[in-house]
């Protein structure tokens, strides 16, 4: 056990230190900040939203190409990436609508393949606008998104068409007024930031006839073709990757062809654009180190300018976070412990359940260094999000389930544990798939002491009730299994109390600081709101239980079917109100889970009931042998 336990405290600690050694001096072309979704992001987030967005998946897979270098490749060879099958179609109804064939096995287009498709399609699409969202089948709503996304897709391919080079001079004057070597690659932005030299010189060729154009002035004309072509790119301005002026009070970044739209283009900014331009073409010319340049070279340009504004140490643990991938690796130290518990049950118990111990501790701590940088990176307590609810019930649950194996060390924690965060973790990989997960909080929950009080304490609550729902399961369970074994059944039952007690002062607690919070923000404690009307059902109900059993209306194993029906009420009031989108907490609105709520409910009714029954039928024979 103890060279387990190093082995787990070397795996946590070589994280933790993989961790600190990231350092604000270093730099990549992944770190370059975005504004996206009102707020400063990672050019690498940007990237792996879009991928996901278009591609289905945070990296192109079938090209075994990272979410980064897929969006430097599409601004470097737009013409490539035009071509490349990155849209990910799920309806072949759709398909056929654009006029492309369904495959089995693999169901993704170009933008070249789908653009035809998608202009013999707008009258359709423009109806389909017309209509409200509720109001559109499943057809309707994945052409809409196909469109948007190929447009979108446009538009990143173009954002950085301005600081390409490409365009060559010949001509030694011209190339002298453009201050660059004949035949050296020059971008628009260039060529821009010497137009008054260029404008004089091509004043000479609009009064002649073509016929009389000399070679100089033929190249003039077809520079001035070149650039006239370039600008028809100027409507991509998705990649707001420029900081704004000082004076400008809106705080909003600007793209790179925003810069060119007649606005006086300040000295940082042209430092940045300058330095992005060199960026490209070394990458263009696949030079490393001129790479590496033209990146600190940015640096220094963008600190010059927002100063403390950008937090680059926080822009390196989000694109270490999001390289980590943290919850997918606690996810296989969770089952890891599942299956090597399972083995504990037939070969050498006690190794394989240590095993199994420490691989919960490992998935553990990467599920809570997870929340921990997420904290970090935006600033605010844990929990703000639908999301962020998902993953930090699992992590309460598997704490709780570690502190019950520590006491018990028969298994019963891991299996909880074990169980618990994986299916937390799915359904958070559930909603991470909606998009960017670290998301800028509405005004009225922009609240920093409420969010770590009245939201983190209900959601305490939520987490410690499906634990005490999860050991009434197990309780009955073992009912049915070992019906003589009341020293076993009556410490299950212990737990399954004690957790009940806590999960009823957790959402009691958070339930009244959820009336003070709502007293301050909407004047007023109690408006019958679905959130909070979810929130008093569950205290009702577990209030009820609480009563039931100790006067002695309820005995252990009925108590433990009424847990397990409390898991209903929580999920309902927790996910099921969202579906209602009204009330002052519709923030949380989740859209496609009726379903899955219908499923799961079914579920617990089910097996309660089952196991309850079975239980009763199996005491009965019991005593009837006895007698």
């Amino acid at each position: 056990m103890k060279n387990l336990s190093v082995i787990s405290i070397s795996i946590i600690a070589s994280t933790i230190m993989l961790y600190s050694s990231l350092s604000a001096e270093s730099f990549f072309v992944s770190d370059i900040p975005i504004q996206e979704g009102g707020r400063i992001k990672p050019l690498d987030s940007f990237a792996r939203n879009q991928s996901l967005a278009f591609y289905g998946k945070r990296k192109i897979k079938h090209e075994n190409l990272s979410a980064i270098d897929w969006l430097l490749n599409l601004f470097t060879h737009p013409e490539k990436g035009l071509d490349q099958k990155v849209f990910n179609l799920r309806n072949p109804e759709v398909v056929n609508a654009l006029g492309l064939t369904w495959t089995n096995n693999f169901h993704k287009y170009s933008y070249n393949e789908l653009f035809p498709g998608i202009e013999k399609q707008l009258p359709l699409i423009r109806e389909i606008f017309e209509k409200k969202e509720v109001d559109r089948d499943v057809f309707e709503s994945q052409l809409v998104e196909i469109y948007q996304n190929v447009m979108k897709f446009r538009e990143i391919v173009s954002s950085l068409s301005c600081l390409l080079p490409l365009f060559s001079v010949y001509d030694s004057d011209l190339a002298t007024n453009l201050h660059v070597e004949p035949g050296q690659l020059i971008s628009y932005a260039h060529v821009m930031s010497h137009r008054g030299s260029l404008f004089e010189t091509s004043q000479g060729i609009i009064t002649k006839p073509e016929s009389e154009w000399s070679v100089s002035e033929k190249e003039i004309a077809l520079l001035l073709y070149n650039l006239q072509q370039t600008s028809s790119d100027d409507f991509a301005k998705a990649l707001k990757i420029i900081p704004p002026s000082k004076n400008d009070s809106s705080g909003l970044w600007l793209s790179p062809w925003e810069l060119f739209d007649g606005r006086l283009i300040e000295p940082h900014q042209d430092k940045i654009i300058k330095s992005l331009e060199s960026y490209l073409l070394a990458r263009f010319e696949n030079n490393i180190e001129n790479q590496n340049i033209a990146l600190s070279s940015y640096k220094t340009g963008l600190i010059s300018h927002v100063g403390k504004k950008v937090d680059f140490s926080n822009l390196s643990k989000e694109r270490w976070l999001n390289e980590a991938d943290l919850f997918t690796n606690s996810l296989v130290f969770y089952l890891l412990g599942f299956i090597l518990l399972g083995i504990s049950w037939m070969i050498k118990p006690v190794v394989f359940k240590n095993v199994a111990f420490c691989s919960i501790i490992i998935g553990f701590c990467l599920h809570t260094l997870g929340i921990y940088l997420r904290m970090v990176i935006m600033s605010r307590p844990p929990i703000s999000t639908l999301y962020e609810t998902v993953i930090f019930v699992g992590v309460v649950i598997v704490l709780i389930s570690l502190i019950i194996e520590y006491i018990r060390k028969d298994g019963l924690g891991i299996f909880i544990g074990s169980i618990s965060g994986s299916l937390l973790h799915y359904v958070g990989f559930g909603y991470a798939a909606d998009g960017d997960t670290l998301e800028m909080l509405v005004a009225v929950l922009n609240s920093n002491f409420w969010l770590a009080t009245h939201v983190t304490t209900i959601i305490l609550g939520y987490g410690t009730s499906l634990m005490a729902g999860l050991i009434g399961h197990i309780y009955l369970i073992e009912k049915i299994r070992v019906p003589k074994d009341s020293v076993r059944l009556k410490s299950i039952y212990n737990n399954m109390f004690g957790v009940t007690l806590i999960a009823l002062f957790f959402t009691l607690f958070g339930t009244i600081l959820g009336g003070i919070w709502a007293d301050q923000s909407w004047g007023r404690f109690w408006g019958w709101d679905p959130k909070e009307n979810g929130a008093l059902l569950i205290v009702l109900w577990q209030l009820m239980m609480v009563h039931m059993r100790l006067s002695g209306l309820a005995k252990p194993d009925k108590f433990a079917l009424g847990m397990v029906l409390n898991n209903i009420v929580v999920i309902m009031a927790w996910f099921g109100v969202n579906l209602l989108s009204i009330g002052l907490h519709s923030y949380g609105f989740a859209s496609g889970i009726a379903v899955n709520l219908i499923l799961f409910t079914l579920f617990e009714i089910v097996t309660g009931f089952g196991t309850y029954y079975w239980a009763k039928s199996k005491n009965k024979v019991s005593i009837r042998s006895n007698n």
